[in-house]
């Protein structure tokens, strides 16, 4: 009888081993430690990259306007794209928030999000200094495609069974994560398509994807009503 009460007792704690991974591993501290580690290495690379110009001391006041023009395109290129990779930070935050818990396939969307994000600075180079060329356009938009599509992914996998979600969150919250997301990648799209006709239009299609994430909306007040709901719910805290 004994033997079999333990028997049982080993059984239940089985399963109940098996929920716990089932529903993935609790904390994602070191998930997102090292996304914010790659995120601050591309943008410390980025500030490296442009270099003091080397001008002799009895020549600075003359060439030092010109030295600046040139680097004109560096610097603007360094803005966007600071701009560009504030928004997805600030998007996989809001992502973790709810995410709190890890499995090994998220793991890995996690790191090809994160591969797109060190690419971005190449393609806004290319877009800064040949931004007439449509070539360079289409490049643009497609790494920014990937990385927005790749965020929503991450979310879905997150939310589609809540096994690696916090509890009590509101589906209108997954549904709106999903459209906030991918607005950024139809937009994208639609400028290449825009980019056969018009480049100069596509660029302002980028731009106004940009105000479009830096301004809050509806989604946005719901999110942080959802998030002081969550104070008080165990296990809803990030």
């Amino acid at each position: 009888m004994k033997a079999q009460t333990q028997q049982t007792g080993s059984h239940v704690e089985a399963r109940a081993g098996e929920e716990k991974l089932a529903r993935g591993a609790v904390d994602n501290q070191r998930l997102t430690a090292m996304s914010d580690g790659v995120f601050s290495i591309v943008i410390t690379l980025m500030v490296l990259s442009i270099r003091i110009p080397d001008i002799a001391t009895d020549r600075v006041v003359q060439e030092l306007p010109q030295h600046l023009m040139k680097m004109l395109p560096d610097l603007v290129t360094l803005i966007i794209s600071f701009i560009i990779l504030g928004i997805y930070w600030i998007g996989h935050n809001n992502v973790f928030t709810h995410i709190i818990r890890h499995d090994r396939p998220l793991l890995w969307l996690n790191i090809f999000f994160l591969m797109s994000v060190a690419t971005i600075p190449y393609p806004t180079t290319l877009i800064v200094r040949y931004g007439q060329a449509q070539t360079s356009i289409i490049i643009y938009a497609a790494n920014l495609i990937v990385g927005g599509v790749l965020l929503d992914v991450i979310w879905w996998y997150g939310s589609r069974n809540r096994h690696l979600m916090c509890e009590g969150i509101d589906p209108k919250l997954i549904s709106s994560f999903h459209h906030r997301i991918l607005t950024g990648p139809i937009i994208y799209l639609f400028a290449v398509g825009v980019s056969f006709v018009s480049v100069m239009v596509a660029k302002l299609l980028f731009v106004a994807a940009v105000i479009y994430y830096l301004i809050p909306t509806a989604q946005d007040f719901f999110h942080h009503r959802q998030l002081r709901g969550q104070d008080r719910i165990p296990g809803g805290k990030p």
